[in-house]
């Protein structure tokens, strides 16, 4: 068994841990509620849909006059 032949048996483990288990646990951590993955993924979300929010309302003028 020569290198190359020990990073590919590497590489497929690692691919087939991430293909069935990694979502599997991922979804655990985010399906607890007190846990800080969870937490993080609330406050990114959060802060993405109010600087969404926050274009769209300098934009208002925009999208009352000049859409149509």
């Amino acid at each position: 068994m020569d290198k190359n032949e020990v990073k590919e048996i590497v590489n497929f483990e690692i691919r087939k841990f991430i293909n069935d288990s990694l979502d599997k646990e991922i979804k655990k951590v985010l399906h607890n509620s007190s846990s800080q993955s969870r937490d993080e993924v609330i406050v990114t979300i959060k802060n993405a849909m109010e600087a969404v929010y926050k274009v769209l309302w300098q934009k208002r003028d925009f999208w009352k006059t000049d859409i149509k």
